[in-house]
């Protein structure tokens, strides 16, 4: 490459950096908008009483067990307390929205909410400023309009949508068998059947598909690298808008790994994946900020730094301070999920064989484990729902090594042809 050619590449690309640094900012203010203002359109009386009919019938229950597995089960952690965000009684609609106050009371969360729905007024109201809470724009009117079970079927009805486009869109990028590498051990080896019962992992989880679809659509259909940038750093700062710190490297590695497989290469997925966490992170700071503008006594060192701190290394009776022993335990509940009873008796079965993946296109696999040891606090004590994300490398690693085989799962004849231009002759059983 010339220096008049490197020039040109590195001009097109600060264009990019730059208009993606002002749709990002321009975001910002309608996050603070929507959630200064979603008091304003919900009902505290109608949620509450449709919070009360929910552990009246079992769709809610208190303690640590549930009984109602396939109703009240998942992460109840997270789903009471997304309920009971933003509830407490005589608040401005602002503080409510951007404060995000949360009752606490008893043992478990669920037992809080419980208490506060009979009574807000006699539980301790606590914020929990640090993140957006972003997906109360979709639930909060929904637990204020339906009962809670209708809410969760809703999520069912999205997830499984979304899911669906996205096998489709990766099935026209990178092909039918590869794509099912990619889906089966997030099917198989998560908890994603039971995604649809926690609010907050379900429109985070959608958004991770839906918008790796998008993506996947834009590789397919030529889109320019300014445009995967600023859809790669958009779809970052949303991630933060709604997510939890729940599953954040597995959208960027799903974008990354559409480019390579799409023959767009490595350095603009690296590109991609810088500016999906760029984004990502410049939103939350916006969210200190934003709460510390309507509540000075917010201590942004207390608040955030001091618990980011803990989430990165920090003391606690589940965590091991050694390397790579986040990404051990992370691993370790995937091969401990309920579908190793039916993945591993049919990969005997079917006879399935397949080369190692090729690093060109199985790297993108390496940023949830980049993850998983920094915050290895967070994803050691919450390796459960993290683990998702480590499924979903395994999903990337196996459609790496499809695609680099070109066959249909147990032939020996090109059966699944990769799209245009991607074509790879079978390789033999010495591969």
């Amino acid at each position: 490459m010339s220096a008049l050619e490197l020039g040109a590449v590195l001009k097109r690309y600060l264009l990019a950096a730059l208009l993606t640094g002002v749709a990002v900012t321009a975001l910002q203010p309608i996050y603070f908008f929507l959630m200064a203002n979603l008091d304003r359109v919900i009902s505290h009386e109608r949620t509450w009483e449709n919070i009360r009919q929910a552990f009246d019938r079992g769709i809610l229950e208190t303690s640590f067990h549930s009984k109602h597995f396939w109703i009240a089960g998942g992460d109840r952690f997270t789903d009471c307390i997304s309920l009971g965000i933003g509830l407490e009684p005589g608040g401005r609609a602002t503080a409510a929205g951007i404060m995000a106050t949360r009752p606490i009371s008893g043992p478990h969360t669920c037992d809080a909410l419980k208490d506060a729905a009979a009574n807000p007024a006699s539980v301790t109201w606590i914020r929990y400023a640090r993140y957006w809470h972003g997906y109360r724009v979709y639930s909060a009117p929904l637990a204020s309009a339906l009962p809670i079970l209708a809410l969760k079927l809703v999520n069912l009805v999205i997830l499984i949508s979304i899911a669906a486009l996205f096998c489709v869109e990766a099935a026209k990028l990178i092909g039918r068998v590869p794509t099912i590498w990619l889906c089966a051990p997030v099917l198989f080896m998560t908890d994603f059947v039971r995604l649809w019962q926690v609010t907050p992992h379900a429109v985070s989880t959608a958004l991770i598909l839906g918008g790796a679809s998008v993506f996947a659509a834009a590789v397919r259909k030529g889109a320019p690298d300014s445009v995967m940038v600023l859809l790669a750093a958009v779809f970052g700062s949303i991630f933060n808008f709604v997510d939890f710190l729940v599953n954040p490297p597995w959208m960027p590695m799903l974008i990354a790994f559409f480019l390579v497989a799409g023959g767009r290469g490595a350095p603009i997925a690296i590109v991609c994946v810088g500016g999906w966490f760029a984004a990502y992170g410049y939103t939350w700071i916006a969210k200190w900020v934003a709460a510390y503008l309507v509540e000075p006594s917010f201590d942004i060192k207390t608040d955030v730094i001091d618990t980011a701190l803990f989430r990165i290394a920090g003391e606690d009776v589940k965590v091991w301070h050694v390397p790579l022993a986040a990404t051990t335990k992370v691993i370790k509940e995937v091969f401990l999920s309920w579908g190793m009873v039916i993945v591993v008796p049919a990969l005997i079965y079917l006879g399935v064989r397949l080369p190692r993946p090729s690093f060109t296109s199985a790297w993108p696999a390496l940023i949830p484990v980049v993850w998983f040891e920094i915050l290895s606090n967070h994803s050691q004590i919450h390796a459960g729902v993290v683990s998702r994300s480590a499924a979903a490398a395994i999903g990337v690693c196996g459609a790496a090594a499809a695609i680099k085989r070109g066959i249909s799962v147990g032939s020996n004849s090109d059966l699944d042809r990769m799209p245009d231009g991607m074509q790879s002759p079978p390789m033999d059983d010495r591969a």
